[in-house]
Formats: C-alpha cells, structure tokens, sequence
C-alpha cells in the first residue's frame, strides 16, 4: 500500500452496517458496487475503494469481511506471546501461518490490510446490546498497534450506545456515534480529522484531502448553482413558434404551442434534476413525484395543484378565452409581410386566449407575427406570471437539499413534494430573507426583459445570488433531520 496514501480498514461482524459507512466515505453512486444488504456475510472479500478528485488519489477505504472466530484466534495469539512488544508481530506470524488455509481464513482476510499499515475503523450496532463476547476481536485489534477508531452505528430502534461508548473507550484511540445512512458532508470531515489525530503518520495527507473535499464541496456548490440559474432563465425566456396559414389552424395549434412550450419546460427541469444527482454522485437514485388528483398526471411545473386555479387547467382557460374572444387586459402583437390571412373574428379569439391568461393565471404570451416571406407565425411564451419563477426555485431547492447532503449508503427513493401554493407559499423561497427575495425578484425581471438572449453578465449574477442561497440551504439541512419531506429513510 502506499507510504502517502491514507488507506482505512472497516472491521467489524457481520450486519453491522460496514458496507454502508463504506458506501457513505467513498460516495459510491452503485448499489452493486457495495454489497448493502440483509443477510449474514455479505462481505466474503477484501474490497478496496480509492477516492479520487481531479485525477487526485485522497485515500482509500478497505471492506473487509467479520471476524469468525475471535476468542479461538486470541487463544492462539496469547499462547505465542511473549511481551506487549510482540504482539503485532504475533499477529503477523497467525496471517503467515494460515492465510494459505480454511481455517481462519475471514480473520487473514480483515487483517491483511491492517499489517499492511490501514487505519482501522471498527463498527458495532448501538442499536444492540453491548456483550462481553466482542472482546476478543477488540483486542486483537489493539494487538495490531494501529491507529483504531470505533464507530456507533445505529441500525434499530434500540439504544445501547452509551454502554458501547464505555466498553469501546477501554480499546480504541476515539469513539464516535456515526449513523452511516444519515451522516452528512460535515460528519465525514470530522471523521477525518478524528483519524488525523490518531495517525501522525499520515496527518499531512489527511489535511490535504480535507482540503481537496472542502474545495470540491464549494465546486459542486457553484456548478449546482450556474444549472439552476439556467433551469430559471429558460423558464422566463422559452418561446414555441409555430406557423399559421389559415384561421382554421390557430386553436389547434395555440394547443400545439402550450404542449411544446410545457413539454420543454419540463423536460429541462428533469435534466437540471439528473444534472445535480450526477454532480453529487447519485445518479442512480429513484426520485419520485407525488401524483396529481388526476392520477393519470403526475405534479409538475403545470398541475393544476400547483398553480391553484379555481379548478380549472391550461387547456380549458385557453379554450374558454378563444370561445368567449374576451379582449380584456391582453396583448397581440400582429404583422403581416402579404395579404392578411386571419380575419377580425379570429383575432379576436386570439386575443381571447390570451386574455384568459393573463387574467387568469398571466401565464404564457400569445402573439402572432409576420413572416419577411409572408404568412404569419404563432408565437407562444415566454410565461410572464411572477410567481413563476418561484416556483421553479422552490422545487430545485427542495430536490437541491434532498441531495446535496444525502448518504450514499442510503437506498430509499427521493420523495419530492412542492409544499404550498403561489398564494400561500410554505416550501423555502418563503424561508429567503427579504433583501435575497428582492434581489432575486429584480434579477428575474431583468431576464424576462432581456428575450431569449440573456446576456452573460445576468446570468453570472443570477449563478453567484444562488450560489448564497445554496450555502443557505445547506446550513438550513445541517440543523433539521435527515430525509426526504421531513421522512425519515428505511435503513439496511
């Protein structure tokens, strides 16, 4: 193993969540990569898992199988031992002597790695009772004259970790409480520096890897921040152009263009989601929605539980407004490079349309204009109601924080629910301060001015301002339990 290199052991019996700190330390995104599961021995082999960054190896971190026979083990270390001195090197001469055999052969594979200079991190179930039989492998692990740090993991639903602080503080250097399907970003530093302490041999690389992280936490932060910045300039800029020939066309496709101008915006808004999952290393996580009334829908940017629209959708108010030409509060742009081709009663459904919403809802812009070769298009966004925006916001944050700071040891799906209404918001664009919402507010006024060619300038302000609200975010969840809407995850 690596002189440098920090390489630390997970030692501990079987079910007690080993694979799962695993899976936590290293950000394994693959399920089959780290065997998480019910039954006894999933674990039969060493496996190694190196953390890199840039390119970078920061460290590594060694799965390793329980032990089998721990008090026959120690028997055999005690009859060769001859002082505290030799006890390492008795432990070396048990892996020479049956690493070629059956016997034992769980107890050479754990060991192995820690020989070679592997911190060691020993894992129990608090959730348990503590029993003396565990003793005979903690003291082979004080044997090996490593650095050893022991891990609390709760699995259950008992609570026995006082007791195991005790027993545990008698053969190991420190003893942290560390719930592997709950520990965030900030729990795995403090890991780190833990296990610097201990370890002077490798203190200088652990301080750079907590260095290497710190920065790629701020990295991810950022880049979180420039995709959702561009998921809210879309949604203030999107535009559907469709071509109008006759007045027989304009219901249909002003049906057309909705369905496009939607299907875009939501289509965008699954990709930032994917986006940000693979940013954090969870790309294969489940994320679910919560359905709509309507079961055949599911709730999205559109549903109708999220706009609040006295019962009725998109569809109907369009068609109400065409039906009824109601010319009140709308505008329609018109210009025409050849003869007219829509009449006055048409234009006025248009108008119409429109109307609907902009009175109703003041969502998408209408507009027919003309072609330099004649003819006429139809133009449909961008969406101008300024509760808009905020909505978009509400649910990137809420999957942001469902995110962000999840353990990877974790198997449950994600369970996004937008919480509130625009009327009555309650989701965490109502928790910003006032002066964030102001600056916010202003930004996306300046976007929406701006057509679809933002300029760049306004896209790094909007990037940096939530660039702040994300680090807002994170120290929110940093102080409220961890899960999905306020649920707590099933564990493994």
């Amino acid at each position: 193993m690596s002189e440098t290199l920090p390489v630390f052991a997970v030692v501990g019996r079987v079910n007690k969540g080993k694979s799962s700190i695993v899976a936590t330390l290293v950000e394994e995104e693959d399920p089959r990569a780290i065997a998480i599961s019910h039954e006894a021995g999933t674990t039969r082999e060493c496996r190694q898992y190196r953390v890199e960054i840039d390119g970078e190896a920061l460290f590594a971190v060694v799965d390793t199988p329980g032990f089998e026979d721990a008090p026959r083990m120690l028997e055999w270390l005690r009859e060769r031992e001859t002082s505290a001195a030799s006890r390492s090197e008795a432990i070396r001469l048990f892996i020479e002597h049956f690493s070629e055999g059956d016997e034992f052969a769980e107890e050479c594979r754990l060991l192995t790695p820690v020989c070679e200079g592997a911190g060691i991190l020993y894992v129990v179930d608090g959730s348990r009772p503590y029993r003396p039989n565990y003793e005979a492998e903690m003291e082979i692990l004080q044997w090996t004259g490593r650095p050893r740090l022991a891990l609390i993991n709760t699995i259950g639903s008992g609570n026995h970790v006082e007791e195991w602080r005790r027993a545990l503080g008698q053969y190991f250097n420190i003893v942290r409480v560390f719930d592997a399907h709950d520990s965030r970003f900030d729990d795995r530093i403090a890991l780190l520096r833990a296990f610097r302490e201990i370890d002077p041999e490798c203190a200088l690389s652990i301080v750079r890897v907590i260095e290497v992280l710190e920065a790629d936490r701020l990295r991810r932060r950022a880049a979180a921040a420039s995709v959702i910045g561009d998921l809210l300039v879309a949604g203030l800029t999107q535009v559907e152009r469709l071509p109008l020939t006759d007045e027989e066309q304009l219901a249909a496709q002003t049906d057309l263009g909705l369905e496009r101008l939607y299907r875009q915006l939501r289509k965008r808004e699954r990709k930032t989601r994917e986006t940000i999952e693979d940013l954090y290393q969870h790309g294969r996580v489940i994320r679910r929605e919560v359905e709509l009334e309507k079961p055949v829908f599911e709730r999205d940017l559109f549903a109708e539980t999220a706009w609040n629209v006295l019962g009725l959708d998109t569809w109907q108010l369009i068609r109400a407004g065409a039906i009824g030409g109601a010319a009140v509060g709308a505008t329609v742009d018109i210009a025409t490079g050849g003869a007219s081709l829509l009449g006055g009663s048409v234009l006025g459904a248009v108008i119409g349309g429109a109307s609907a919403f902009f009175g109703g809802k003041q969502a998408a812009q209408v507009r027919v204009l003309g072609q330099s070769l004649g003819g006429q298009v139809l133009c449909v966004g961008p969406i101008r109601n300024p509760n808009f925006p905020w909505v978009i916001l509400d649910r990137a944050l809420l999957h942001y924080a469902s995110v962000s700071d999840r353990a990877h040891a974790r198997r449950d799906p994600i369970e996004l629910e937008q919480r509130g209404s625009l009327e009555e918001p309650e989701g965490l664009v109502a928790e910003l301060e006032t002066g964030t919402r102001g600056t916010l507010s202003s930004l996306f006024e300046q976007i929406g001015k701006s057509g679809e060619a933002v300029p760049s300038e306004l896209r790094r302000k909007l990037a940096d301002e939530l660039e702040v609200v994300l680090e807002w975010v994170g120290s929110r969840e940093a102080t409220t339990p961890t899960g999905n809407a306020g649920t707590r995850p099933q564990t493994s």
